[in-house]
C-alpha cells in the first residue's frame, strides 16, 4: 500500500534522552509554540537559555524531514505542537556533611516536534522582538487643526475596546518573556 506524499501536512521529529530538565525545556518551548518555523528559530537563536539548543536541533530535524522526504517549502512550515515529556531520572550521590550521602537527580527529557504546512498569504519582515506597532497613518490623512494662541485643545478620547485575540496572544508572549528573562521568576 503506497502512501500519497502530497496529502501529508504534518511532519514530526523526536529528540530522546536530552540531558536538560523538562521544566527548563518547557519554559523555552512555550515561546515558539504556534509560530512559523523561521520566527521560532530566530527566537531560539537569541534566547539566553541553554535549553534553546536541543529545541533548535529538534525543529531543524523536523524541517529537514519535511524538505527532504516530502519536498515541502520551509517558508510554509509552522510549529503545530511541541511537547516535552519526562525521560528517565539518573540518580547520583554527592557527599554531604558528617559522612552523609545526598541524592542528586539528573533529569532527562524527550522532545516531540510536529510541524504543519500552511499557505502563507503575506510574510512579515518584522522581528517578533519588536513590540511597537507599525505606524501606517500619515499626516496628510489626518490634518491637524492648529489651535489659536492661548487656547488649549482637548484630545478626543477613543472608547476602550476589548483586546483582539491576536493582541491578547502578543500580550501573553510579552509577559512570558518578562517571566522568562527575569532573574527572580515565579
Amino acid at each position: 500500500m503506497a502512501i500519497d506524499k502530497s496529502k501529508i501536512t504534518e511532519f514530526k521529529a523526536f529528540a530522546r534522552y536530552i540531558h536538560v530538565s523538562p521544566r527548563k525545556l518547557r519554559l523555552v518551548a512555550d515561546l515558539v509554540r504556534q509560530t512559523p518555523v523561521d520566527t521560532a528559530l530566530e527566537q531560539l537563536r537569541f534566547s539566553s537559555k541553554n535549553a534553546a539548543l536541543p529545541l533548535t536541533k529538534a525543529i531543524n530535524s523536523a524541517v529537514a524531514n519535511a524538505v527532504h522526504n516530502f519536498n515541502m517549502n520551509k517558508e510554509n512550515l509552522f510549529v503545530k505542537s511541541i511537547t516535552i515529556d519526562q525521560g528517565p531520572v539518573f540518580k547520583r550521590y554527592a557527599p554531604r556533611a558528617q559522612g552523609r550521602a545526598f541524592v542528586e537527580r539528573k533529569r532527562t527529557s524527550h522532545i516531540n516536534v510536529i510541524l504543519e504546512s500552511r499557505d502563507i498569504k503575506h510574510k512579515t519582515k518584522r522581528s517578533i522582538f519588536s513590540l511597537r506597532p507599525r505606524i501606517v497613518e500619515t499626516q496628510a490623512q489626518h490634518p491637524v487643526n492648529e489651535p489659536k494662541t492661548g487656547e488649549v485643545q482637548a484630545r478626543p478620547q477613543a472608547p476602550k475596546q476589548a483586546p483582539k485575540p491576536r493582541e491578547r496572544i502578543k500580550q501573553n508572549l510579552v509577559t512570558l518573556k518578562r517571566r522568562l528573562f527575569n532573574r527572580k521568576s515565579g
